[in-house]
């Protein structure tokens, strides 16, 4: 497994990030890592042109912030504008590694990078058992062991997409809404989460304890 391939492939998925960020809104890049994936997610404006096209192969660059792209091509961290995602796809075939899966939401852009085969294999072999990854290992919380069912669920579609609302929760674990309100409610009498902006254009933050 390449891993400096790995490392140049997902090096170019946080400049995408910096420069169609929306600077305008509040919202930071926020990435989760677990043991199987990696998620960037960026309040970032996609051009609408684009949204339908194979991003892996070659397109046109229109980067919402011109200015700090160009200061990144003129820094030599950028070769060109517009080959971003060509570059990702090369250094994905170097490692044998599938390519990530882009998400445009409008609310943002979410990013899933996933493993290869030659990876999975050697953490299956750490573990001396067949790979079963829990979301919560990488999120210390106190008394975790004390939550209910629900409300390790509803953290499981938080730590899956940090904004989502309370109906697409209810949804994606298949409870009813009122459900998913007592449990988001107890979650943050426990100190667990907190809605940090509108429920519109904010997200969730996990606190750890």
């Amino acid at each position: 497994m390449n891993i400096c391939s790995l490392v140049i492939g997902f090096r170019e998925i946080l400049l995408n990030s910096i420069n169609h960020k929306q600077y305008e809104e509040s919202n930071p890049i926020q990435i989760s890592i677990y043991d199987d994936k990696i998620y960037v997610w960026n309040d970032g404006k996609f051009p609408e042109e684009l949204a339908s096209k194979n991003l892996f192969e070659k397109h046109y660059s229109k980067p919402y912030n011109p200015l700090i792209a160009q200061t990144f091509f003129k820094a030599g961290f950028i070769e060109s504008w517009g080959r971003g995602f060509e570059k990702i796809k090369m250094e994905c075939e170097k490692s044998n590694t599938p390519l990530p899966e882009i998400e445009i939401q409008s609310s943002g852009v979410m990013v899933k990078c996933n493993p290869s085969k030659i990876y999975m294999d050697l953490l299956g072999e750490m573990k001396g058992k067949n790979v079963q990854i829990n979301v919560h290992k990488n999120v210390q919380i106190k008394d975790y062991e004390k939550l209910t069912k629900i409300e390790i669920k509803i953290l499981d579609a938080i730590l899956e997409d940090s904004q989502i609302i309370q109906s697409n929760i209810a949804k994606r674990i298949n409870t009813t809404p009122k459900t998913v309100q007592r449990g988001i409610a107890t979650l943050k009498e426990k100190g667990i989460i907190e809605r940090v902006g509108s429920n519109k254009k904010g997200y969730w933050n996990i606190i750890n304890k």
